[in-house]
């Protein structure tokens, strides 16, 4: 939930600044067009490129802020940080007791696995396929971006 609230104040911030930069001073209008993204017969192919401007700009700063947290802030987004969660490598996974897996390697995520992590998972769920969902058919709940990616989520060590 802390995530999306984030993201929701960098989501309005990004709207708010194509509005001040692009002259647009009817917010209804705007809302209608890119926040609500209401499409019908009467749309232009215009609003329609701007619309997909405006997703795309908001997807690639939602990629960088989960790049920029997993990678250079400890592996986990503010969210995960409350859950005690967090995202490490994996080479591989081995069942050692009940909720308890040992992790090879287990470092901190370096800056390719978490781009690679980040997009998969961004435009998977832009292009309505919920990646998240694979973690029901994987070993130990992980998904397909953590398997491409290499890294798993895990509860964070609490010493």
């Amino acid at each position: 939930m802390v995530d999306f609230f984030i993201l929701f104040f960098i989501k309005a911030a990004v709207i708010l600044s194509i509005m001040h930069i692009s002259g647009i001073k009817d917010i209804s209008k705007f809302a209608m067009h890119y926040i609500i993204e209401e499409v019908d017969e009467d749309t232009s192919m215009e609003d329609l490129q701007k619309m997909m401007v405006v997703a795309l700009i908001y997807r690639l700063l939602v990629c960088f802020y989960e790049i920029i947290c997993i990678w250079g802030a400890g592996g986990a987004t503010p969210g995960k940080f409350l859950l005690g969660l967090r995202v490490v490598t994996c080479d591989s996974s081995v069942l050692i007791a009940p909720n308890r897996v040992l992790v090879i390697p287990s470092t901190n995520v370096n800056m390719t696995a978490s781009t690679i992590r980040a997009v998969i998972k961004n435009f998977s769920i832009a292009f309505f396929f919920p990646a998240f969902i694979t973690l029901l058919f994987f070993q130990h709940n992980r998904t397909a971006y953590d398997i491409v990616a290499g890294t798993i989520v895990v509860k964070r060590n609490m010493r």
